[in-house]
């Protein structure tokens, strides 16, 4: 076969079954093809998996809302038989069917799509991911410590600062194309007609709203300030809510949980700072988070507390819950307190007393007038036992009845 027939056949299926609203097969040949496009949610599945199915004639349904020439060419519905695919679907580290991931102009997003399975919400979806979610002020010749007062948000927010608005600047074409893989986790803001020359980006951080960073571009490509944007808008410490709890949960790490209250809700900024100076290396194995105590009433119950315990400190490993004995006020006055915590769990300390009651602690008998020979032997005190209850959050992971799961460790 001319091999070049054969090349045509690998393109094929992405510009010609796409635009008769057929869902594009990728396979490992084919798989870099999706990069040229804004939005592609790209669906995991096997043939034989119930919920597949059951979603196939969905997803082809939807994706024919967009198969006219000018969506065509920036959407794409995609589908990986993993059956056949068994390699690529290990790397992309599918552990359930249908998984369905976004990717943008070739960048796999950390958020899966988890929303409703049906036409009108893969529609609804696409169609807000489209859009250009960059709010553009004009400083009117303001200076640059001006115009960072003009964006206001609540998230955390990046600037770019340009003097003025030019859109085959590079740089603005990198900073709305971020902005797009961003959109979820930051605030943007493109400020332009400014009176200083040089292009800028400023990092503001929502706790404290105020400006943490400001840099120049100068020659900055599109790595650079995607690599300098995603890292700022990596949240430290997330919020936990309803909507994300499946997100969070799917991560398969521990949750370290800030549980609080409006009276206590300041403790979130301090909970954040140490988190973010001290507990760098810890971020990598655990998740840590800040949760409504009044909206997530249901775990309280479960470590024997109620909204007047609140604020409180806990560890669900997504196997038991361990409660912090300490006041939030006392465990955040020392960095070391909340790292011990972490080190308690990664040890097996927590899992050991949970099974075997508190370890145990040697203690030097006194001597007294009366008596100044010590015993022969140290007297061990025996701690009061622990009795965590089991994991409330790992109820909250992908559910059997939505998904196939691969490996039950959730």
């Amino acid at each position: 076969m001319d091999l070049r027939f054969f090349g045509f056949l690998l393109v094929f299926p992405l510009f010609f079954l796409n635009g008769s609203s057929v869902v594009t097969p990728i396979t490992d040949q084919n798989f870099t093809a999706i990069n040229s496009y804004r939005v592609v949610l790209l669906q995991f599945s096997a043939d034989w998996c119930h919920f597949s199915r059951l979603l196939s004639p969905i997803y082809s349904e939807a994706s024919d809302n967009f198969s006219d020439p000018v969506n065509a060419s920036l959407v794409l519905f995609a589908r990986i038989d993993c059956s056949a695919e068994a390699d690529l679907c290990a790397r992309e580290g599918i552990r359930k069917y249908p998984t369905i991931k976004v990717v943008k102009y070739g960048v796999t997003m950390k958020r899966e799509y988890r929303g409703a399975r049906t036409v009108p919400a893969f529609v609804s979806f696409v169609v807000e991911h489209l859009k250009d979610n960059i709010t553009i002020l004009n400083g009117n010749g303001v200076n640059v410590s001006m115009a960072l007062q003009m964006a206001s948000d609540s998230r955390n927010t990046i600037m770019g600062l340009f003097p003025e608005l030019n859109e085959n600047n590079s740089h603005i074409q990198h900073f709305r194309k971020v902005g797009l893989l961003e959109r979820e986790n930051c605030a943007f803001y493109l400020i332009h007609n400014l009176s200083d020359k040089g292009d800028r980006l400023a990092y503001s951080e929502a706790l404290t709203n105020r400006i943490q960073e400001i840099t120049h571009l100068n020659s900055a490509d599109f790595l650079a300030i995607q690599r300098w944007i995603s890292l700022r808008c990596q949240a430290v410490v997330r919020e936990l809510t309803f909507a994300n709890a499946e997100e969070i949960t799917d991560e398969g790490r521990p949750l370290l949980l800030l549980f609080y209250d409006p009276k206590s809700a300041h403790l979130k900024k301090r909970f954040h700072d140490i988190v973010k100076t001290h507990l760098v290396e810890e971020r990598k194995q655990i998740n840590f988070l800040t949760a409504d105590g009044i909206e997530f009433s249901h775990p309280l119950v479960h470590l024997g507390k109620t909204a007047t315990d609140l604020p409180l400190i806990c560890i669900d490993s997504l196997v038991h819950m361990y409660l912090h004995p300490l006041p939030v006020e006392e465990i955040l006055k020392d960095p070391k307190t909340l790292k011990q915590f972490v080190e308690d769990l990664n040890s097996g300390k927590l899992h050991r007393e949970f099974h075997y009651g508190r370890e145990t602690t040697t203690k030097k008998p006194q001597v007294t007038e009366q008596s100044k020979t010590p015993p022969k032997f140290p007297v061990k005190v025996e701690e009061h036992q622990t009795d965590p209850p089991e994991s409330v959050f790992k109820d909250l992971s992908p559910s059997h009845l939505r998904y196939t799961i691969l490996h039950d460790e959730f």
